[in-house]
């Protein structure tokens, strides 16, 4: 049986599906009852076969509503895992000097070599991302981290480095029990990429923590 996203178990994924069929769905219902009408009156098909042509548009339509939904979602998959996997990111040579400082453990001299080289490339979003997975990570400098990350959404990044900052900083803001801040950029991020499976992640964990305020604040 061919899976739809009507099928899934994911209430989430059935309620986009919905969402985008009604979206998708009464236009071109519309257009393609118009086109059958103008058919007719142009005398180029007969009563009956607008009659099947007019029940036929709803199934054909569900079924392009399927098709259409299903290449976007995949297309969302595919990318949201390539941004997320940062370690999938391809090595840029002008990062290695300063990456083989990490690896040997020289932490704080690595923070600097990577903030002299963003002096000097103010343009590498990508420097900034890993500049702050040093501060956080092993240098244990959070509000550091979270100054990179904002530094990156102002910086006019590509989708792929501003997607993987906005993550990044969601993740921080979790690790560090900042709710206020939790709140606002899941809140921002859900709304953001809602077409994309993390952006529904988003939707459900902002639900949940929301949810959590009352018994918080009893």
């Amino acid at each position: 049986m061919i899976r739809t996203p009507l099928s899934g178990d994911d209430a989430a994924d059935r309620a986009q599906f919905l969402q985008f069929s009604v979206r998708f769905g009464v236009p071109a219902f519309i257009l393609l009852s118009i086109g059958e009408f103008m058919a007719l009156s142009h005398g180029w098909i007969g009563p009956w076969t607008l009659f099947a042509l007019l029940a036929l548009n709803i199934p054909a339509i569900l079924v392009a509503s399927q098709m259409i939904f299903a290449i976007i979602e995949k297309t969302a998959q595919s990318f949201s895992q390539t941004v997320l996997g940062a370690g999938n990111l391809p090595p840029v040579p002008a990062h290695s000097g300063l990456e083989a400082l990490v690896a040997r453990g020289l932490y704080r001299e690595a923070a600097d070599a990577f903030q002299r080289y963003i002096a000097d490339h103010p343009g590498d979003n990508l420097a900034r991302i890993k500049l702050a997975d040093v501060h956080r990570t092993y240098l244990g400098e959070p509000e550091a981290a979270e100054r990179l990350y904002l530094e990156v959404r102002r910086n006019h990044p590509d989708p792929r480095h501003e997607f993987l900052a906005w993550h990044l900083l969601v993740e921080l803001y979790r690790s560090m029990g900042r709710r206020d801040r939790l709140l606002v950029e899941l809140a921002r991020f859900a709304d953001r990429y809602r077409h994309t499976r993390p952006g529904r992640e988003a939707a459900r964990s902002l639900m949940e923590l929301k949810a959590e305020l009352p018994q918080n604040g009893a």
